[in-house]
């Protein structure tokens, strides 16, 4: 099976009865009219190096060969990606074959892991640790020793350098699977939790803070990154915010937090016009900040809601434009409203409440990047040591 650039297809293929299927699927899908076209164009070129085959009788196998040789070829990443993209919807959603059958062992960790009532977010982030481990060694995870696993974390910390985050997630995904899925004990692999670090968060003026969201041209976005910033949310949090969530008429948006913890923050009447105007644009019923897809196209029939990449992209841009060169992120609106409101004298313990925190330790490190009250400890303490010398 060789790989090349023609995207010609045989004529007998344009009466296919599954390329038809495909093109009908991606069409109740709510798939762009662009997409669609990639997505055939890349389901063609795969069809016309079949041998003997079509693609009603080809395999996930002969799928990822051919993936596989587009991938050494020259190809782009582009291409490669769209092609992969297109298999997978053409097998899974018209064929209704599995693109990646799960292992019994991958199975049996994920559903230790739905009893935990784990989010989807980490069951995710610990079965792609796991998987990373099995590569390494490309042996079953099962199969790999406690020194083995150490020899790992000292690749990931001293070859590839990863930052401290990164390999926690990749130890307690680890340690999970090895505790409670294998049943082992994990202490006699020897390795440590990373040290933590203690950075203060890089904190927005108010100014500075209009000045980017001013730069979030579109409407939905910009909403958004607005709730984010005066509610204090979390990324994900704002991203999934339903219609449901907004309290009118006590001026209060129910927020459901980092691990299924629920609260109430106040919301400010002045952002309720710009939500308005948000819902306005698309009319979900269910989600305020659905996932639209290219051209608004099916933003009101949308079933999820808009991604984090999403966000964090319109958030880059704006900032780029904005001209502020602190480096920050949309985590750093957070960090804004605790600074803000501790300025405003609000109380640090009703911060934490509205900020989700389950430990005051976690809320009093914006009490050391706040201006007001540094500059006054500081005139203190020139006050205290006058004639010192």
């Amino acid at each position: 099976m060789r790989v090349e650039c023609n995207t010609g297809r045989a004529k007998s293929q344009s009466d296919s009865p599954h390329r038809d299927a495909f093109q009908m699927r991606m069409v109740e899908e709510g798939l762009a009219d662009a997409t669609r076209g990639v997505y055939l164009r890349e389901f063609d070129r795969f069809e016309a190096r079949l041998d003997r085959k079509t693609g009603a009788s080809a395999t996930v196998r002969d799928a990822r060969r051919y993936l596989s040789r587009l991938k050494e070829s020259a190809a782009s990443e582009s291409r490669h990606s769209n092609a992969s993209a297109a298999l997978r919807f053409f097998f899974e959603k018209v064929r209704g074959v599995e693109w990646q059958p799960l292992s019994p062992l991958r199975v049996r960790l994920i559903e230790d892991m739905m009893l935990r009532q784990f989010s989807p977010r980490t069951c995710g982030s610990y079965v792609r640790s796991v998987l990373g481990l099995a590569r390494y060694y490309n042996r079953s995870p099962d199969q790999i020793d406690e020194e083995e696993i150490r020899r790992y974390f000292v690749h990931l910390t001293c070859e590839r350098k990863l930052a401290r985050p990164t390999i926690t997630i990749a130890l307690c995904g680890i340690k999970f699977f090895y505790e409670v899925t294998l049943g082992r004990d994990w202490s006699l692999t020897g390795v440590p939790v990373p040290k933590r670090q203690k950075k203060l968060p890089v904190v927005l003026t108010v100014e500075e803070v209009r000045k980017i969201l001013r730069c979030v041209h579109v409407v939905r976005h910009r909403a958004c990154l607005t709730l984010i910033y005066a509610c204090g949310l979390r990324l994900s949090e704002g991203c999934k915010l339903t219609v449901g969530d907004i309290d009118r008429a006590r001026g209060l948006l129910h927020v459901n937090g980092k691990g299924s913890k629920d609260r109430y923050v106040p919301l400010p009447p002045g952002v309720l016009p710009l939500l308005e105007a948000c819902w306005r644009s698309h009319r979900n019923p269910t989600w305020l900040f659905p996932w639209v897809g290219r051209g608004a196209a099916h933003g009101h029939a949308s079933q999820d809601h808009v991604p984090i990449k999403t966000v964090q992209q319109a958030f880059r841009e704006a900032l780029r434009e904005s001209g502020v060169t602190k480096k920050v992120s949309v985590h750093s609106l957070r960090h804004g409203y605790a600074t803000h409101l501790l300025e405003k004298n609000v109380r640090l313990q009703q911060i934490q409440q509205w900020l989700g925190h389950s430990s005051p330790k976690t809320t009093t490190i914006y009490a050391h990047v706040t201006e007001p009250i540094t500059r006054e400890a500081t005139q203190s303490v020139h006050r205290l040591m006058e004639g010192l010398v």
